[in-house]
Formats: C-alpha cells, sequence, structure tokens
C-alpha cells in the first residue's frame, strides 16, 4: 500500500459590515467578517503537479464562491445572517438579534451528521463486526450516536434560547449594513 500527501488550498475574503448596537444605540464602526473555505486533494506526490495545483486552486475558489453566493442569498433574500456577522457590541458587548437566525440556520448541521454518523457505524458494527452479539454492538454505537444527536440539538437550542433572552429587552430590532460591493465580483461569478 503506498502513501498519500493531503494538500490543501485556503481561500478567504473579508466582507467588510457594521450595525448600530440594540441596547447602547451606538455604531459598531466598521467590522470584518472573513468568509473562509478549503479544498482538498489526495495525491501520491509530496508536490503536486501543475495540472492538479491548478485543479485544486479552482476547487478552492468555486468553495469560496458558492459560499459568499450562499451567504450573501441568504443574508438578503431570508435574513439570515451567517455567523461570520459577529454580533457582540465593540461597546457593551451585548449581542445583538438578528445574529439569532445565523445559530437557527446552524441549529440541526451536526445532529444530523451525528445520526448518519450512528447509521453507518451501526450498519458496520453489524455487518462486519465477526463477532456472535453483532447486533448488539450495532444497536449500542447507534444509540451513542443517537445520544450525542440529542446532546447537541439541546445544546444547540439553549444557546438559541440565552441569545434570544439576551436581546429580547432591546427596543429597537436594527440589522447589518453589510458592504457587498468588495466582493461583487465573486457574486457576479456563476
Amino acid at each position: 500500500m503506498g502513501t498519500y500527501y493531503k494538500h490543501t488550498k485556503k481561500e478567504s475574503i473579508d466582507v467588510p459590515y457594521s450595525f448600530r448596537c440594540e441596547q447602547c444605540m451606538k455604531e459598531s464602526g466598521s467590522l470584518k467578517a472573513t468568509i473562509s473555505v478549503e479544498a482538498e486533494i489526495n495525491s501520491n506526490y509530496r508536490q503536486l503537479e501543475a495540472r492538479k495545483q491548478e485543479k485544486l486552486d479552482q476547487m478552492a475558489h468555486k468553495k469560496l464562491v458558492d459560499e459568499v453566493q450562499e451567504i450573501h442569498r441568504n443574508a438578503t433574500e431570508k435574513q439570515i445572517y451567517s455567523k461570520v456577522f459577529k454580533d457582540q457590541c465593540p461597546h457593551c458587548h451585548k449581542p445583538q438579534s438578528w445574529a439569532v437566525s445565523g445559530l437557527k440556520n446552524d441549529m440541526f448541521g451536526t445532529p444530523i451528521v451525528c445520526i448518519i454518523l450512528g447509521i453507518i457505524l451501526g450498519a458496520g458494527c453489524y455487518f462486519f463486526s465477526g463477532v456472535e452479539n453483532n447486533l448488539t454492538i450495532a444497536i449500542g454505537a447507534a444509540g451513542i450516536c443517537l445520544i450525542l444527536a440529542i446532546g447537541s440539538l439541546l445544546f444547540n437550542i439553549i444557546k438559541i434560547a440565552s441569545k434570544t433572552k439576551q436581546t429580547s429587552s432591546s427596543i429597537q430590532k436594527n440589522v447589518p449594513v453589510i458592504e457587498w460591493s468588495a466582493v461583487q465580483h465573486i457574486l457576479n461569478e456563476k
């Protein structure tokens, strides 16, 4: 069996934004949200050949374009603000109500991954363990992942409830002002 090397390419872009604090009513000033992605290629060689390096660069750029476009679409069409837009006021350090939408949007991500992992582990243990009580092991593996999924979901619900409670006393509900013109060239790509 040969060895292989993992080659990664990170790409990121800053999106300027600002907001008026819903608690102290002060302007945040100019802030930057950094959108980052990473692409990966496995190779048998320590150095990538030019063709594969170009493919890796293109994969990273496409992932960045897709991510920026999705964040833009969510913010402009659905008023769901990604967690890359930090909501803590630089003056009073209190959270903003608009950030709750980003938490709600990501609420089921980890629990779904845990459930899928449980199904894969359970099936793997059942079909490939080679022991007598493979059903018990499979149910145990799937059960542990199900417990992790429930725990993760509860943690996310508590986090959302806490932020909602912290921001419920604000009189005025504001949204961030995001300067999409800084990434317009990426938004224009297909």
